[in-house]
């Protein structure tokens, strides 16, 4: 039977037993960095229970993006590093709500991707990639999902039962009053990426997995009820009470 060679020249769809011949290969080797999204996919269950196999490589790194809530992983980082312009030491793992799919990357040179497919039908089959800019581009969409995820919920994060806090209280109430995140940024001196990371956190605490939901959620959680002489920093223009209707957030993913 032919065997996958992770230097082979040509993509080509690989069955579940060279899926496991190619993972232990690469495990095996001196591979230094691994990219990997973990989609609800054979594939992201595949390296899911595998993880602790990547990480023994001696001075590996190994940045995991996965589809969820946020639970802890085993073996899971917090998430260092803060995307593909700081790329030396970064590793951890780091979610996102959904992932439009499952992939690991190797040093950049070889790579293993499901391939989608319509909801209802069966799951696609995982494909060997090995041509430089395939891996290439596969590894810039990973890298932009790495920056856009978060380690966990904000140190400042929703209490059980309760409402958000601080920093992650005021971002929701700006998106609230109908500002862009752009502007949320530029109102509490903060990154705007580090506002779509407290808005990602604030899904996960109102179990929602859009902008309108989470819209919908907080108004029913009563967390932009503001009590008698609460300020929150940079909401309203004098600091004042956020109270009817909640204007829709900009739906940005």
């Amino acid at each position: 039977m032919h065997h996958a060679e992770p230097n082979a020249s040509e993509d080509r769809v690989i069955t579940l037993q060279e899926l496991h011949e190619v993972f232990h290969r690469m495990t095996g080797s001196g591979y230094r960095e691994v990219l990997v999204a973990l989609s609800e996919d054979p594939l992201g269950r595949f390296l899911s229970g595998r993880l602790d196999e990547l990480r023994a490589g001696e001075n590996r790194s190994v940045c995991v993006v996965r589809a969820g809530t946020g639970e802890t992983v085993t073996g899971a980082g917090t998430g260092t590093g803060t995307g593909p312009g700081s790329r030396a030491g970064r590793s951890g793992v780091r979610t996102l709500p959904s992932l439009p799919l499952s992939a690991l990357v190797a040093d950049r040179r070889t790579a293993l991707l499901s391939l989608r497919t319509p909801p209802g039908e069966a799951p696609g089959p995982v494909v060997l990639v090995t041509r430089p800019g395939h891996v290439s581009t596969l590894a810039s969409v990973l890298d932009h999902l790495w920056e856009g995820a978060y380690a966990a919920p904000s140190a400042e994060a929703v209490p059980a039962g309760g409402r958000p806090q601080g920093r992650c209280l005021a971002v929701l109430a700006l998106l609230a009053e109908g500002l862009t995140d752009a502007a949320v940024a530029a109102r509490l001196g903060i990154a705007e990426r580090t506002v779509r990371r407290e808005v990602n956190g604030l899904m996960q605490s109102a179990g929602a997995t859009s902008r309108f939901q989470l819209a919908l959620r907080a108004q029913e959680l009563g967390w932009l009820h503001r009590p008698a002489g609460e300020t929150i920093p940079g909401a309203g223009p004098e600091g004042g009470p956020v109270h009817g209707r909640v204007p829709l957030f900009h739906d940005r993913g």
